[in-house]
């Protein structure tokens, strides 16, 4: 085995390259570190976009949808507004209608007060006459009452006139009777005379 020995030179030169790897080594290390830094910084920056993309894109997804829903929404209400417009044009037409058959009604109505302030004018007219009848009625039934008893008065008087007429006629029956018997055995006493 053969020893080398190393010159001083060459010592010193190697001495000068360690260094020089050394710092070199140390350099790369810190560019690494700033590197390793830099990324780190980068990828926070990537991630924070990356979430704030997220972020506009959900925003963006749900203003698209909230778009969809508002047109949705605005169709609908375009629809109601359409049918709205319909009825109130319908209605305005019934409203019309209605009001034309008001003012016919109104009409009739006056013609019908006018009516039946003359039947009531006519009523009370007719209530005043029938009043008057009535006063009459009670005058006449008073009077029928007065006659009436009269009537039952001289019916009494009759009926006693005809009962003492019966008593007389059947006396004078009886009396005719007795005379005819009395003639008879007067007649009957001659013969045997």
């Amino acid at each position: 085995m053969t020893t080398v020995t190393i010159s001083p030179r060459r010592r010193t030169n190697a001495g000068a390259a360690i260094g020089i790897l050394v710092g070199l080594s140390a350099a790369i290390c810190v560019l690494c570190v700033v590197q390793w830094v830099v990324q780190s910084k980068l990828r926070e920056r990537i991630e924070e976009e990356n979430k704030a993309k997220n972020e506009a894109l959900a925003k963006a997804a749900e203003n698209e949808a909230q778009a969809k829903r508002y047109s949705f929404e605005i169709e609908r209400l375009d629809k109601e507004g359409k049918e709205n417009q319909e009825i109130v044009r319908t209605n305005k037409a019934e409203i019309s209608r209605l009001k034309a058959e008001l003012k016919k009604l109104e009409y009739e109505g006056g013609k019908l007060t006018n009516t039946l302030e003359t039947y009531k004018a006519a009523y009370e007219k007719a209530n005043a006459a029938i009043l008057q009848q009535n006063e009459s009625v009670k005058t006449q039934n008073e009077a029928l009452k007065t006659l009436a008893e009269e009537r039952t008065t001289l019916a009494n008087k009759y009926n006693k006139l005809a009962e003492d007429y019966n008593k007389a006629v059947t006396e004078f029956n009886n009396l005719v009777d007795q005379v005819k018997k009395e003639r008879e055995s007067a007649a009957q006493q001659q013969e045997k005379k």
